[in-house]
């Protein structure tokens, strides 16, 4: 046990993990769609849904609140304040739990990280979905949303999922020249320094970006890789575009900041950071690039 763990810090450490857990599965079940039934019945027992929603009820309940007793009790609460919530004696509910086994956790430090993290995503982002009408499209007669540009979207002032970023990012646009748009990206998704790239006119890839935006697509990187370093402190800074969160041309500056593994392990789960680090970042960057004679920063 980490000696700045106190026993209190180790019962609230498992009953954040418990809601945690249970937050997630009651937010996924919400879009669960029922397994299908022969003859056009409504669902029955097979029910995804059902099953899910039962399986919490049975497993997951009781023992969330074997977790908030556990913590009570370490912080020392009265066996009748459980009893006088609970609606049940005294005597009940030091029989249920006098004796209240809760495994405890094998990395407490780990634990408080990995929370740290799941609450920063969850504070500034709403859960990613894999459709646009994950909820709508299991209701009744609805017709699927079409496909749309995230990208577009957000400039004309629709709403789009958090992972697509805002028409102001933080800090502002460093670029926006007619061409390029370039801002910090999502803070949920993305560590401190992290640079977006998107282009002004909708397309979709290399294969169909002209040869001046192509020009001017490498004079850019090459112009915001080093301020980033400067700013960040990072040693690589990644550079990738795939297009598959939205089919408009973009491209991901990424710097590897802090002690996280190099190479492919680190795209798959690059961190985080908050709004405010993110601003200032931009501001350094920008601060960065203002220093560079015009011929250096490729305009």
């Amino acid at each position: 046990m980490p000696a700045h763990f106190s026993e209190s810090d180790l019962a609230r450490l498992i009953l954040s993990t418990r809601l945690r857990d249970l937050s997630d599965e009651l937010r996924t079940a919400v879009a669960e769609p029922d397994s299908p039934v022969a003859g056009g019945a409504p669902p029955g027992p097979g029910s995804t849904l059902a099953e899910r929603i039962w399986q919490l009820l049975d497993g997951e309940i009781p023992a969330l609140q074997d977790a908030l007793v556990g913590y009570l009790r370490a912080r020392e609460t009265p066996w009748s304040w459980i009893a006088e919530r609970t609606g049940t004696s005294e005597d009940d509910v030091r029989a249920r739990w006098g004796r209240i086994d809760v495994t405890p956790l094998a990395d407490p430090q780990a634990s408080a990280a990995a929370l740290d993290e799941w609450y920063v995503r969850q504070a500034q982002v709403e859960p990613l979905a894999q459709v646009a009408d994950p909820v709508s499209r299991l209701l009744g007669d609805s017709v699927p949303q079409q496909e749309r540009c995230l990208i577009c979207a957000k400039y004309a002032g629709e709403p789009v999922p958090a992972w697509a970023g805002r028409p102001v990012p933080p800090g502002g646009h460093l670029v926006d020249d007619g061409t390029w748009r370039v801002g910090h990206g999502p803070t949920g998704f993305w560590p401190r320094g992290t640079l977006l790239i998107e282009s002004r006119r909708h397309f979709l890839d290399h294969t169909e970006i002209s040869p001046d935006e192509a020009v001017s697509l490498g004079l850019l990187v090459r112009r915001l890789t080093d301020p980033i370093k400067e700013a960040t402190g990072a040693p690589r800074v990644h550079v990738w575009s795939c297009m598959e969160g939205t089919p408009h041309f973009h491209t991901w500056l990424v710097p590897r900041v802090g002690e996280v593994q190099s190479g492919r392990a680190f795209i798959g789960r690059p961190g985080h950071c908050t709004e405010a680090e993110a601003t200032e970042a931009v501001h350094a960057i920008r601060k960065a690039l203002e220093g560079r004679e015009p011929t250096e920063a490729g305009a």
